[in-house]
């Protein structure tokens, strides 16, 4: 019974982190219609940030997380400005060619940030302080006020975003920039504010999820790619482009991993969601909230 709790505790942290990220990355497809491979790059990015911030600079936990989301905003803006806008001007790439194009570069940059911080920081993992000290036991279990912490900020953000979607005119805006970017054109909105927007959300959603993510399993530059490939998953199963999808899809696709990790191996935590991924491929491809 102690094991089950574990578990059931364990896992709805985990896929509240995974649900704050996930949604960044499903938001960004909805919306833009791009697959950003370097999506695990940017939580990693941000966990690290932070972690050398607090730890070598002496910030404040909060002073040092908001650096780390700050670092994951400008590399957002940075792939936007020198990569993603670029690609979408040129007259040189055919229209039909430029989703390959920015396809491939979302995993060119997601190499070059593997890759600065393994120059700069090494490839062993590191761990955020925690948010909060001690532990309750409930449930047969320890359960350390930190874990709490985690969920409960990764929930509140996440009402935030809902909040922003669906009450905000900067929410309708994108929300109907992810409906019909030539309609929202024609209504006199420019789209490169709309991209702007975008991709400030998505960064802060990002890096939001990578800095509670390094508090909790920690962050090293070695782990990106798992991360981009789980994000990936959980959008698939939940449906291309739909927040709510993820939101739920990241509660499976989290569960499956601690389940694995539980009772066979923390090595093969993201093995289940590439089998998902498989299968949802072949049985669902629209996954469970996308449209037909």
């Amino acid at each position: 019974m102690q094991l089950f709790w574990e578990i059931l505790v364990s896992g709805f942290i985990i896929s509240s982190i995974y649900a704050l990220g996930a949604m960044g990355f499903s938001l960004m497809f909805g919306t833009a219609g791009i697959l950003n491979l370097a999506h695990g790059a940017y939580l990693v990015l941000a966990g690290i940030v932070a972690w050398f911030c607090i730890s070598h600079f002496r910030l404040s936990l909060p002073a040092g997380l908001a650096v780390g989301i700050l670092a994951s905003v400008l590399f957002s803006y940075l792939l936007f400005f020198l990569l993603i806008n670029p690609i979408d001007k040129s007259k040189r790439i055919p229209e039909e060619e430029k989703p390959i194009f920015v396809l491939t570069a979302t995993l060119l940059w997601s190499i070059i940030i593997q890759g600065l911080l393994d120059y700069f920081f090494g490839s062993t993992p590191v761990i955020i302080p925690p948010f909060a000290s001690g532990n309750m036991h409930l449930f047969a279990i320890n359960i350390t006020y930190n874990m709490i912490v985690l969920a409960l900020l990764s929930l509140i953000i996440i009402g935030v975003l809902w909040f922003v979607m669906n009450r905000t005119k900067a929410g309708r805006m994108l929300l109907a920039a992810s409906m019909s970017r030539t309609g929202l054109a024609l209504m006199g909105i420019e789209l490169k504010r709309v991209y702007l927007l975008l991709w400030g959300i998505y960064g802060i959603l990002a890096g939001a999820s990578g800095v509670l993510l390094a508090s909790f399993l920690g962050a090293s530059a070695a782990g990106a790619n798992d991360l981009t490939g789980m994000a990936f998953s959980i959008v698939v199963l939940g449906g291309l482009g739909s927040i709510t999808g993820s939101f739920f899809a990241s509660y499976i696709i989290g569960f499956l991993g601690t389940l694995t990790a539980y009772l066979i191996s923390p090595s093969y935590t993201s093995l289940p969601a590439f089998v998902v991924l498989v299968v949802i491929l072949f049985l669902r491809p629209r996954g469970l909230f996308g449209r037909f």
